[in-house]
């Protein structure tokens, strides 16, 4: 496996109980379970079910009411813990890039590295390239974000959160912003890195990639997880009748 095993325990992020409102409206509902080493999650479910806040509690984008979230063994949401620890492990790709558009293509991966990390500049600069080619933009590295398309900023987006050398991945439906023919390009650098054994979890509507690359499938609803299953399960035979009608629709 690629990734370095932080303990001897396959669910090395736990989620328990977690709670999240937005003034009356409640996003998160007791919402429960368990990250599994070297897997890949998708969670699925329709608009405003709590998805993406979900996702942004993990790295802690958004503050829970109450509940916990372990992490490599600690509670991220202590008054005393380290949130930059949190995120030099946890890397997050979002809908819209969020590249800084005056720097370019190598300078936004190299970025991090440098401030966070304190790594030499020289060697930010081989990372940066290393994690470039991964993604197929390592001709692009003198480029500005604005003269790429949707496709290659998301890309550098992801070659950016790789060059942190994260356990984990967060997606927040990466492929959302993109027009249908650029979907493919940054699906493929996704397969690619669960086939390297990257631990993931991602926000998706795209029920195909879901099925062929999932290990397991969270169906969220009302800010509740309704179902957790392997993907045969889910799209072929699901449990509830919520779940049902919503794969019904997408597929």
């Amino acid at each position: 496996m690629a990734n370095e095993v932080i303990s001897t325990e396959q669910n090395f992020l736990r989620v328990r109980n977690l709670c999240k409102s937005f003034d009356a409206l409640k996003v998160l509902d007791n919402v429960s379970t368990d990250i599994h080493l070297g897997e890949v999650t998708c969670v699925l479910g329709p608009s405003g079910a709590g998805k993406s806040t979900f996702l942004r509690c993990l790295n802690r984008l958004e503050t829970p009411e109450s509940g916990e979230i372990i992490c490599f063994g600690k509670n991220t949401l202590t008054r005393d813990y380290d949130i930059r620890s949190l995120r030099e492990e946890v890397g997050m790709v979002f809908q819209q890039f969020n590249l800084f558009p005056l720097k370019t293509v190598l300078s936004n991966v190299m970025l991090a590295p440098v401030v966070v990390k304190k790594i030499k500049k020289a060697e930010a600069r081989e990372l940066a390239m290393s994690e470039l080619e991964k993604v197929g933009l390592a001709e692009k590295a003198n480029s500005l974000p604005g003269t790429l398309s949707g496709g290659q900023k998301q890309r550098v987006a992801i070659a950016r959160s790789l060059a942190m050398k994260p356990k984990l991945m967060l997606f927040d439906e990466p492929t959302s912003a993109l027009d249908p023919e650029l979907v493919s390009d940054v699906l493929d650098v996704m397969k690619q890195l669960a086939r390297d054994g990257m631990t993931m979890v991602v926000v998706t509507h795209e029920m195909g990639f879901a099925r062929e690359v999932a290990d397991r499938i969270l169906f969220m609803a009302d800010g509740k997880i309704i179902e957790d299953d392997a993907p045969d399960v889910f799209f072929d035979s699901p449990r509830t009748e919520r779940a049902r009608a919503f794969v019904e629709k997408m597929l």
